[in-house]
């Protein structure tokens, strides 16, 4: 530390406190250019409902407002697919009409008020200021008054779709931040988010369709799951998680993909070796809170049990509780290693026999249902579907690299690099971005209008790479005022050098040390957990992967170490090399405001 901590401390704490309201403030900017950017359309033409899909969205949602929930579901409209007419309640998924009479019926009871805003007049000459500089997407005119009061059905679905992009960059924001553990990366993604085409193509105001209301839904479902296993402990998260994909599935019949998500990555953990009680859990709670509330839904039904693109997540379900009984049964008898493996090995065995023998028992009686058209689509060429209607739309049309220059542009650029920047926090969430990355970006390979799903993940990806290098700038600084940088750990430091002396004290100490290991070795071990880890799990990948780590580090010569650890916190704490960084961060910083051409 360069000053004294006397003056250091203080000076920290007013940095800090810079740096927060400085986030707070592109947090806000961030969520209003969300909103709008995609006024667009309603500032140059009104509130007007356009595309044909909306207007019978916009009519559905008239007819739920006019007759009610009970009608709405029964409702056959002979106006529809004339002569033969349409039953829409059981055909439509209704999550946008329910949205949007929602917030009306809510309008309603507000009176016509002006709420004062009084942090507008302390804003305004920075915005004002900011608007004299080029920046767009800002409040014209900036008035200190808010007017709340009812408004019309057709004004709520026609704004719905801005509400709604901001908050998916919001949850968009809050997911990165959960895989990257870093505030800036959390901040930047939500500012990608905000103006990616991918996304604002669906979320255009006046564009009433399900996929406006669906993406939030998606990148919530995904950021509450992500919570819900972060620890053992955040398991209740679950039913945040359930209750978010219940909307999922009311907005849009790309649920399945959510669905499926969760599923996999679920799946993977066992894989990975972080299967405990914590993520049992989560996935169960979530798994039978989002089941039986999607059954209430017409359009959906008993698909989440019979229809073969559902099958997965149920079965990884039922693999969940045979996991689980093992546990059990493991520590209520206290079984070794070898004694558990055996165990469990026979349950999945017994429980892999059980399944097999009531599908074969199902089958014939024709209780699966077959994959839909359109998930048909993604494995077979868009033309030969059987359905001539999916085959004839040209959304269902593989994509090419000119629509994800044009749908995803420059973040598309640096999605490697977040990637490689989250190898150094290998945590649930790190899983989950290379999966959700995979699937994106295979299935809108096969399907251009599943471009739509690229938009969250790229935004992340792109936004934990600007955010790393936000925090690589801002880190000297905090370094320099008297933030704690890496300490080497004291027993490497103490290792010797050389194998000369081995002998006489070490051996005494090694002789001493045995006689308390087995005391030791529960504390050792509690040290050496993870976050998502709730215990030393025996006979599993964990188990293996922490062998291979051991014997990996052992082959490491101890002076290698030793010189790693030593130059890494010389870099944290020598106040010469943190002086050398905090330039460079005001050079880059200089450069790219001024000659970078951004």
């Amino acid at each position: 530390m360069v000053l004294p901590s006397s003056v250091a401390f203080p000076l920290r704490q007013i940095f800090k406190l810079s740096l927060i309201a400085f986030q707070a403030v592109f947090l806000w900017y961030f969520l209003y250019a969300a909103y709008d950017i995609r006024l667009h359309a309603i500032k140059t033409f009104g509130h007007i409902i356009h595309e044909f899909d909306p207007w019978f969205n916009y009519r559905a949602a008239e007819y739920l407002a006019q007759h009610g929930l009970s009608k709405f579901f029964q409702w056959y409209d002979y106006m529809s697919w004339y002569p033969i007419g349409r039953p829409v309640g059981t055909t439509i998924y209704p999550g946008m009409q329910l949205w949007a009479v929602g917030i009306w019926e809510a309008l309603k009871n507000v009176p016509n008020t002006k709420v004062y805003l009084p942090f507008v007049p302390v804003i305004k000459p920075l915005v004002e200021w900011a608007r004299r500089s080029g920046w767009l997407f800002l409040p014209t005119p900036l008035t200190s008054y808010l007017e709340i009061g009812p408004m019309s059905v057709n004004d709520i679905c026609c704004m719905i779709p801005p509400w709604f992009g901001s908050a998916a960059s919001l949850f968009t924001g809050l997911l990165t931040y959960e895989i990257s553990r870093s505030v800036n990366a959390g901040l930047m993604a939500t500012g990608i988010m905000a103006v990616i085409p991918a996304h604002i193509m669906r979320s255009v105001g006046g564009k009433f369709d399900n996929e406006a209301v669906a993406m939030t839904a998606i990148v919530m479902t995904f950021w509450l799951w992500l919570l819900s296993i972060r620890t053992p402990k955040y398991w209740p998260i679950g039913i945040l998680t359930g209750l978010s994909y219940i909307n999922m599935v009311a907005a849009w019949g790309g649920y399945i993909f959510v669905l499926n998500m969760i599923g996999v990555h679920a799946l993977m953990l066992v894989l990975l070796g972080r299967f405990h009680s914590g993520v049992h859990r989560a996935y169960s709670l979530f798994f039978v809170i989002g089941t039986a509330g999607a059954m209430q839904i017409p359009v959906v039904g008993m698909q989440p049990l019979r229809s073969l693109e559902q099958m997965g997540p149920l079965l990884i379900f039922f693999g969940y509780q045979v996991l689980a009984f093992c546990d059990i049964q493991r520590r209520k008898k206290n079984m070794g290693t070898f004694e558990f493996v055996k165990f469990r090995i026979t349950m999945c065995v017994v429980a892999a026999a059980a399944l097999v023998g009531i599908a074969i028992l199902l089958y014939p009686t024709g209780y699966f249902g077959p994959l839909s058209s359109r998930i048909r689509g993604l494995f077979v060429k868009h033309t030969k579907t059987g359905n001539p209607l999916v085959d004839s739309v040209a959304e269902h049309q593989p994509a090419n690299p000119r629509i994800y220059a044009s749908h995803l542009g420059m973040p598309l650029d640096y999605v490697l690099l977040g990637g490689f920047v989250s190898l150094l926090n290998r945590n649930n969430g790190f899983y989950f971005l290379c999966l959700y990355g995979f699937i994106a970006q295979h299935f809108s390979g096969k399907m251009s209008r599943l471009v739509l799903i690229c938009g969250p993940i790229v935004s992340i990806a792109c936004g934990i790479w600007c955010g790393w290098l936000l925090d690589v700038i801002i880190e000297p600084f905090l370094f320099l005022l008297g933030k704690k940088g890496y300490v080497a750990p004291e027993l490497a430091k103490a290792a010797p050098a050389s194998g000369d002396d081995k002998s006489g004290k070490a051996q005494k100490t090694d002789k001493g040390n045995s006689k308390t290991s087995k005391r030791q070795k529960k504390t050792d071990d509690a040290a050496d957990l993870e976050e998502y880890e709730e215990d030393m799990r025996p006979g599993g990948a964990m188990q293996l992967k922490r062998m291979a780590k051991r014997y990996y580090w052992k082959l490491m010569p101890e002076t290698s170490l030793n010189d790693f650890r030593s130059f890494r916190e010389k870099c944290d704490n020598n106040p010469g090399i943190l002086m050398g960084r905090a330039l460079w961060s005001i050079a880059f910083v200089f450069y790219m405001l001024t000659m970078s051409g951004l």
